[in-house]
């Protein structure tokens, strides 16, 4: 029997909403328990918090492997914990796929996806609501929207959150008051923030879907038990976390195995924040 490790923002425990992070843990959770591994679960505030807790699990033998995500450009995580013997299941983005063992999506795809979706029910100003930028997955699924205004010939409507309820109401805020016409539909990079900018365009006597809809990338609970349910992408986080836990199970067989699978790219949810 082996343990991995997963390391989680310190927040995740009291997020308002179902995070992606509690979907993909159960999942995990789920698949190795099958093989008879368990996983030990350590909460951070900063990456270097994190960093300090795979130094930690190396010298103690704590784990046999670790899940490594939302890397950032020049990340330094992947080197240590080849420098410290620990091996990982990279849950990520396609560019990022390696020799490692990786669950990967493809998110300027499913960006292009859901902006031809939306503009098909005749939604045209189409606004982004990123997470932080120095996170790939963020800057990817940026770039890509970008490219698809460009080519679409709209104007992109862009603002960044860091994946709290306050900063999506922050967000639409800012995005409401930067233009004379204000966007038809506001895509959301998670459902805090999104569930925030709901919430704000109730107190600001905003009509959803009527005048505005919004879109969540992340589905979860907080999504589909709000009134009105919110509209999201059906990206399946625990699928997701299960196909993390099938390659951090195999990464310990004799022989270990290297397994890299790409997940299917989402469907568009619809629910009653989404007009058209």
């Amino acid at each position: 029997m082996s343990t991995f490790g997963f390391i989680a923002p310190e927040d995740i425990w009291s997020a308002r909403s179902e995070q992606y992070f509690n979907q993909v843990l159960a999942g995990i959770e789920d698949a190795v328990a099958g093989a008879g591994h368990t996983v030990l679960t350590r909460a951070v505030a900063s990456r270097e918090e994190e960093m300090a807790a795979y130094r930690d699990w190396a010298a103690r033998g704590t784990v046999a492997a670790v899940v490594l995500r939302d890397l950032v450009p020049e990340d330094p995580r992947p080197a240590l914990l080849a420098e410290l013997g620990l091996g990982h299941v990279l849950e990520g983005d396609v560019v990022q796929d390696g020799e490692a063992p990786s669950v990967t999506v493809d998110n300027a795809a499913v960006m292009r996806g859901v902006l031809d979706a939306l503009r098909s029910r005749g939604l045209e100003r189409i606004a982004h609501l990123g997470g932080p930028q120095g996170l790939v997955h963020s800057a990817l699924r940026r770039g890509a929207y970008l490219d698809w205004c460009d080519t679409a010939g709209e104007t992109p409507r862009t603002a960044e959150g860091d994946y709290t309820g306050d900063s999506g109401a922050r967000a639409l805020d800012a995005l409401l008051t930067a233009a004379d016409d204000g966007p038809d539909v506001l895509l959301a990079d998670n459902d805090a923030m999104a569930l925030g900018a709901l919430e704000r365009a109730r107190l600001r006597g905003i009509a959803v879907p009527g005048t505005l809809s919004i879109v969540s990338w992340d589905d979860s609970m907080a999504c589909q038990l709000h009134e009105p349910p919110l509209a999201a992408l059906g990206a399946a986080p625990r699928a997701t976390g299960a196909a993390v836990g099938r390659a951090l199970s195999a990464l310990v067989e004799q022989p270990p195995r290297v397994l890299h699978e790409r997940r299917p790219q989402p469907v568009l949810l619809d629910r009653r924040t989404l007009r058209g």
